[in-house]
């Protein structure tokens, strides 16, 4: 009887131990990305009530055959996205990002993109379970000012999200995946991306590393487009 009663005592140890763990490491990754958060606000949000200037219309030969630019009023055409983009940027409107409840697992064929990419340092990839998904806290995403964030599941599901009218302006979608890292946790890939209508996306895989103890975006390169 106290054989089985240390047994079980021991095993309890065991579970317990890796729970803690367990629980230690998705901590871990959850400050990291909210660490690199605002950085990768900075470099996918765009303000789409901004419209891009037109481009310089090609010029053709009687061949059909491209020989130059027309940029007749293209300065001015700078000059106005210039002023715009200034006055929006001031206004007080916020802009509403949709962000998925929870961050979702990353592929297999992901995490051997760390690897590729930060080849030179020979990594080894961390064995962390990345199929559990965890939830979101809105209130650690931090970004600049105009930006507001809310969950994805208060809004219509697929397409209809934007065919709905709010009272406040929504600009975005976007989500996050799960980080694979290396085993010194000090590289690590997810996914992200915006969406800005039915048909108008970005994909984009994010690498991250660790530089004098800080998380920087070391690169981040569109796999995905629409």
């Amino acid at each position: 009887m106290t054989k089985k009663l240390t047994l079980l005592l021991i095993l309890i140890s065991v579970l317990l131990f890796n729970c803690d763990k367990k629980q230690s490491e998705l901590e871990f990754e959850q400050s990291v990305v909210y660490e690199i958060f605002p950085a990768l606000m900075d470099s996918l949000h765009y303000d789409f009530r901004l419209k891009p200037p037109r481009p310089p219309k090609p010029i053709f030969n009687e061949k059909g055959e491209i020989i130059g630019s027309d940029t007749t009023g293209i300065a001015k055409a700078l000059a106005d996205y210039r002023k715009r983009k200034t006055e929006l940027k001031a206004d007080s409107i916020k802009l509403v990002i949709a962000i998925k409840d929870s961050v979702y697992s990353l592929e297999m064929k992901e995490r051997e993109q760390l690897l590729k990419h930060f080849s030179k340092y020979n990594l080894i990839l961390d064995s962390n379970d990345l199929s559990i998904e965890y939830r979101i806290d809105l209130e650690k995403l931090k970004a600049e000012d105009k930006l507001e964030f809310k969950y994805r599941s208060e809004f219509p599901k697929g397409s209809n999200i934007w065919k709905k009218e709010y009272d406040f302006y929504l600009n975005e979608t976007t989500s996050l995946s799960r980080i694979q890292f290396d085993s010194t946790k000090s590289f690590g890939i997810l996914n992200s991306g915006m969406g800005c209508g039915k048909l108008c996306g970005t994909g984009v895989r994010v690498f991250i590393r660790k530089v004098n103890g800080k998380w920087i975006i070391d690169e981040i390169i569109v796999n995905e487009i629409s």
